[in-house]
């Protein structure tokens, strides 16, 4: 494989951005338009998570190890998406799919590198894809063999906190088994969209999963403002590696900052701690006003139920430190200011595994003030998962954080 040649001829090819991507698809659906049902309506999430899954894959085209990882996390992934036959039945993904893509690409490639596409660099690009399609393919069968391409999951409860803030219960028809921090792709049928969320609570024996959501967009506003009990919704398979990584050093004290609902996968992890011996934990969630912190009695209750696991480790009640803080509000008895001037405020934390969650703004400062304030960088845990990128690349954006569902979802 002509690795040079790829990646030269990509940086060419990205000069045309957008518009390849557009070209791209409205090929595909050409060349099958039955795929076109595979796709939201709106496809600008959809044109920059096909640049950066390229990106991706060419980046690490000579990496074995990486390229597999991806290629095959991301053929698992892909079993949510389905289109619909003449009958309008679902049709799963299947061989003769990556076909028609690679088609697609071949033809957006020879139409935006003009002369530069040569017969040698087609056949390039052509064995690279079809190596790629050929992992996505393994990593898809082997994936059937442990979880559903996604889960059916019915609403049990909504409850509307502000006018602009939901927080609902689904059960979904098989167990969903992920970790306190990760995330899941969510669907509402009708709007064929799907948008990160990530559960609010440890994994509890009856299989049902907490969800927060502000309004932001349009797949959010219908959440919060559309949702009923009995609704059905789809979800996909776990993502996430960077929040649910908070044990791995259990014997140092936890802070979690959250900002907004960022709050929810910093409480599944807080449940999850709770549900253990109890390890020391911190938790500051900050808003604006009082009015913000729209789950403060759930979070006063956590931090006065003792672990689970005390009366094996003698720990008692006080493992959870909730602070909650704002930056203005009348007669308000708290703290007062962002929730990482706070946490830098009850530090040092130079001995703490940090996790934080929130705006990409708050997110930024948080780590700035911390880290200023001593905390290693490498103690400090984020992830990022911007709606143009694929799942598996949500990690490698932990670095640059991005909106993500518990702030940004639309």
């Amino acid at each position: 494989m002509d690795v040079a040649a790829l990646r030269q001829s990509w940086a060419q090819f990205c000069v045309a951005g957008p518009e390849a991507a557009k070209y791209f698809y409205a090929t595909l659906f050409v060349i099958a338009p039955e795929a076109r049902t595979m796709f939201p309506t709106n496809m600008q999430y959809q044109q920059d998570k096909l640049l950066s899954a390229l990106g991706h894959i060419i980046t690490h085209v000579d990496d074995e190890r990486e390229l597999t990882a991806f290629a095959q996390r991301l053929g698992a992934d892909h079993r949510r998406f389905r289109g619909e036959d003449q009958q309008g039945r679902p049709v799963p993904l299947a061989e003769w799919h990556y076909i028609w893509v690679g088609q697609a690409l071949l033809a957006t490639l020879e139409r935006f590198l003009g002369p530069r596409w040569t017969p040698a660099l087609r056949a390039e690009w052509a064995a690279a894809y079809e190596l790629v399609a050929r992992l996505m393919l393994t990593g898809a069968a082997e994936a059937e063999r442990t979880s559903p391409p996604y889960w059916e999951a019915e609403v049990q409860r909504v409850q509307r906190r502000r006018a602009d803030v939901c927080v609902f219960t689904v059960r979904p028809n098989y167990l969903c088994d992920y970790l306190p921090g990760q995330s899941l792709p969510v669907q509402v049928p009708q709007l064929r969209m799907w948008r990160y969320l990530s559960p609010a609570n440890a994994p509890r024996a009856d299989g049902t999963i907490e969800f927060h959501v502000r309004a932001a967009g349009r797949f959010s506003t219908h959440l919060v403002r559309k949702l009923r009990e009995g609704d059905q919704l789809l979800l996909g398979l776990p993502v996430g590696v960077a929040l649910s990584s908070y044990d791995r050093s259990p014997q140092l004290p936890l802070l979690l900052v959250a900002g907004g609902t960022g709050l929810a996968p910093l409480r599944a992890v807080a449940e999850a701690v709770q549900q253990g011996p109890g390890r020391a934990t911190t938790l500051v969630v900050g808003g604006k006003t009082p009015d913000d912190l729209y789950d403060d009695q759930a979070l006063r209750e956590l931090a006065a139920t003792p672990p689970a696991g005390s009366w094996r480790s003698g720990a008692g009640g006080g493992w959870l430190r909730y602070v909650p803080t704002v930056e203005s509000g009348w007669q308000w008895q708290g703290e007062v200011g962002t929730a990482g001037q706070t946490a830098v405020r009850l530090g040092p934390w130079r001995d703490t595994d940090v996790l934080v969650c929130g705006s990409p703004e708050m997110t930024r400062e948080t780590i700035t003030a911390l880290t200023v304030s001593g905390v290693p960088p490498e103690r400090i845990l984020v992830e990022s998962y911007d709606q143009s990128l694929y799942p598996p690349l949500a990690s490698a954006a932990a670095a640059a954080p991005q909106d993500f569902s518990w702030t940004g979802v639309r």
